[in-house]
Parts: structure tokens; sequence; C-alpha cells
């Protein structure tokens, strides 16, 4: 709450988001949002951004060898992500390999031929975020403000 009486929105989201259990606050939907642009789209295909958990960013790549890589650019992509968010919410990020979907970094515009801006992953990825979500009215809104920052250039 600021002086006024009134709560900024996106600390209300964030305190909601996080009361709901969803584990997706809205510095996650950020990062998501910047990451191609902090580390290249090139590096973003091969590279997904996780959870933040107590200010280390989990990040999931593709196999070791860019395992390795962006463990050497560790430093930069701190630099990079401080930069974009105007704040250090990130001050550590540790790499796993894992699954991550080699589509374009960033989900194709509706006007590009899906209805929502959204690649089929991150529908999906949506959907496993609301499942929880009881109230159909809150689900509704918190659906299009993922997929309007998930799915926006």
């Amino acid at each position: 709450m600021d002086g006024s009486g009134f709560t900024r929105l996106d600390k209300a989201m964030e305190m909601t988001l996080d009361r709901l259990g969803l584990g997706v606050g809205m510095p996650n939907v950020i990062i998501h949002r910047v990451w191609p642009e902090v580390v290249g789209v090139e590096v973003a295909r091969r590279s997904q951004p996780g959870p933040i958990k107590h200010g280390r960013l989990q990040v999931t790549v593709v196999d070791a060898v860019w395992l390795q890589q962006l463990t050497m650019l560790k430093p930069r992509i701190l630099a990079g992500l401080e930069s974009h968010l105007g704040s250090r919410l990130v001050g550590d990020i540790f790499f796993t390999v894992g699954t991550v979907s080699l589509a374009p970094a960033r989900p194709a515009r509706a006007s590009r031929g899906r209805p929502n801006g959204l690649s089929p992953e991150m529908q999906e990825h949506v959907q496993e975020i609301l499942r929880p979500v009881q109230d159909e009215e809150c689900r509704n809104i918190l659906g299009r403000i993922l997929t309007n920052a998930w799915g926006s250039d």
C-alpha cells in the first residue's frame, strides 16, 4: 500500500498469484518477456527461464554444451536482466539441462495464424498454471494477463 491507502496493481497481482499458489509472480512473467532481448534470439531458442526463488533464477537449457556456454556468460546475463528489469531482482542463475521447446523464442502474434498469439506449448503451460484457480472470472482474467504477457511483441 502506498500513502493513499491503495495497493499498486502490480503488487496486488503478485500477492494474488502467490495466494493462489500459482508460483508465477509478475517477475517470472516479465523475465519470460525480456529473456530473448537479454540473451538473444538464438540462445533464447535453446534456453527457457523458469521460476525465481530467493533471487535465484532457474534456467533450463537443451544440452550440456549450452549449459557450459551460458554458465560462462552468467555475469553478462545477470547484468542484462538487471538492465532490462531496472532492479537486481535476480542475484544468481542456476542452469539445468532439460527439455526446451525449439520454437521461436517469442510466440508469433495472432495475426500470424495463432488465435491468441501463443504457441501450443505456451497455451498448455498457461492452462497448467490456471488449473488450480477455481473462480472462473479470476481464471479468465489471469489467463488474459498471461496470454498478453507471453504472446505480445
